[in-house]
């Protein structure tokens, strides 16, 4: 082998090893995520107290199970869409009058859940591959939906505030395992 080709291999060799440390490390806030998702469930808590066990909510359990089989890529880019339906559905402070929750551990939760999503958005800026499962998207939009016309429907009522605060606590904890399994590969 000549010099060139050799300068040729250890350059391709350095470029395969840089491309492949940034993959690795591209999310290494995941390590983090699951003190931030603590607090986060913690202000959720503290805002209205003890959850109620007669609340019913609907739950895309299926969806939550296919996802923790998903590439990591693809766990993140869930993490990240799931977190800013939340933010928007949550952010309606306009609408909780009828609910007797401390408005600044709302901005305070808010602000959790925010600085997640834009720590998230760093990790998915970096992966190069495109999202495989795209099905996931629509689903996850399906169930915010639906969330939105539960609060509509009881005409922002305490009760379906009470509902949407149980469904997004669920959300957090099973994100919470997600985050713990993308974090493991």
């Amino acid at each position: 082998m000549n010099t060139k080709m050799k300068t040729q291999m250890w350059t391709y060799m350095f470029v395969i090893l840089l491309t492949l440390q940034s993959q690795c490390s591209a999310c290494e806030w995941l390590g983090r995520y699951r003190m931030i998702s603590n607090e986060s469930l913690s202000l959720l808590k503290e805002m209205g107290g003890k959850y109620s066990e007669d609340t019913k909510v609907s739950f895309p359990g299926r969806l939550y199970n296919m996802i923790d089989n998903a590439e990591m890529e693809d766990q993140v880019k869930f993490l990240v869409l799931t977190l800013d339906h939340i933010i928007r559905l949550m952010d309606a402070r306009e609408h909780m009058n009828s609910v007797q929750w401390n408005l600044q551990t709302v901005e305070h939760f808010l602000t959790v859940l925010n600085r997640q999503s834009s720590d998230l958005k760093e990790c998915v800026d970096r992966y190069h591959k495109p999202s495989h499962k795209k099905s996931y998207e629509k689903k996850i939009n399906r169930h915010f939906k639906i969330l939105k016309k539960v609060l509509k429907k009881k005409e922002y009522s305490a009760q379906a505030w009470e509902q949407i605060r149980r469904a997004v606590k669920h959300h957090l904890q099973r994100m919470d395992i997600i985050a713990s399994i993308a974090n493991r590969r």
